[in-house]
């Protein structure tokens, strides 16, 4: 993914599709870790991760209508179809695709289901695919958060979902037989043939604006809204153990738990400390605006109306016609086209 950093908005496509040799793959961007970056920054940015979740909810609806079907164990982790679709709805309402790996017998019935984390999953490379006929492959680390390089003995792969008792059979003895047959995965991408931009990508920028904001009003509670300080030293410390120590003597007097009184022993006059205070420019109404805006921006990314994310515009509490005339509005927004 390319985040434009000057006054020209890129216009092509924010992702590249290219093969990767090494693990017989095609990349989810030039790093391989766009969807694992979108889970983060989603997860981090407070007004995205609401509305990823309540059009998840619009998503799933009031789910299946079938009790039995939806009640159905379908696994041998004990999950139901209703647990399957609250998984698959959060991945359609982040990434705009989902995966299930599906088990099949030879009558091309389905015999059991589960719901594969969209981030784990990377389309074949063409040359991988001729050779075995595989797919997809399922990793759990592709941005190698948990060990600095991929483990290519823990790449699962599997074939396409194909009911087809033709297409299973070729299958099976492409892989030896039923006892090395994995299975096979379905693979729904919103961008069909390619994977998928997410939900949330004409809009990055603005999640880490929101991101950003946060992490300074924290830092601005942890100084106690004061202004940047500045502690001269006159004279020489003895050593680097005595200049650690001066330091971390002052890391007491930071934080809003820091204490209030400093005391400093000095031997001469021409010894004593100076304290420069930094001005504070900051336009604290200038800050509160671009909040507003990029929470609205946010916001109308997704077409959700404020009142379902419980969000005012400083006219007080909301009445039930409100709320229903906005979920019938957001119901219709998220209905099916076709």
């Amino acid at each position: 993914m390319r985040i434009s950093t000057n006054n020209t908005r890129e216009t092509i496509q924010r992702i590249t599709q290219r093969e990767n040799r090494t693990y017989g793959i095609v990349n989810y961007d030039e790093d391989n870790a766009y969807p694992q970056r979108i889970y983060s920054i989603t997860n981090s940015s407070p007004t995205a991760r609401n509305c990823i979740d309540t059009y998840g909810r619009f998503i799933g609806g009031s789910g299946f209508a079938d009790v039995t079907f939806y009640q159905s164990v379908v696994n041998t982790e004990g999950q139901t179809m209703d647990k399957i679709l609250h998984l698959v709805k959060k991945d359609l309402a982040r990434f705009r695709g989902f995966s299930l790996h599906i088990n099949v017998n030879a009558a091309g019935k389905i015999t059991e289901l589960f719901h594969i984390p969209f981030e784990h999953v990377r389309m074949s490379a063409e040359g991988r695919k001729n050779e075995t006929g595989f797919d997809f492959a399922t990793y759990n680390d592709w941005s190698r958060d948990k060990r600095s390089n991929i483990r290519t003995d823990l790449i699962t792969w599997f074939h396409a979902f194909n009911l087809s008792p033709d297409a299973i059979a070729n299958q099976v003895e492409s892989v030896g037989g039923w006892d090395f047959y994995k299975g096979q995965l379905l693979y729904v991408s919103m961008d069909e043939h390619s994977y998928p931009l997410a939900s949330c990508d004409a809009i990055v920028e603005s999640l880490q604006a929101e991101i950003n904001s946060d992490i300074r009003t924290t830092t601005n509670l942890q100084n106690n809204f004061s202004a940047k300080t500045l502690m001269v030293h006159k004279g020489k410390f003895a050593d680097q153990e005595d200049r650690d120590d001066f330091e971390r003597g002052l890391q007491e007097f930071v934080g809003p738990g820091g204490a209030d009184i400093m005391v400093v022993d000095i031997e001469k006059d021409e010894e004593v400390p100076e304290i420069v205070a930094i001005n504070n420019t900051t336009n604290d109404k200038l800050f509160e605006y671009t909040d507003n805006k990029v929470t609205n921006k946010i916001i109308r990314n997704w077409l959700i109306p404020k009142i379902l994310l419980s969000v005012t515009d400083g006219s007080g509490f909301f009445n039930q016609e409100q709320i229903r005339d906005a979920t019938m509005y957001y119901n219709m927004m998220t209905a099916p086209t076709h």
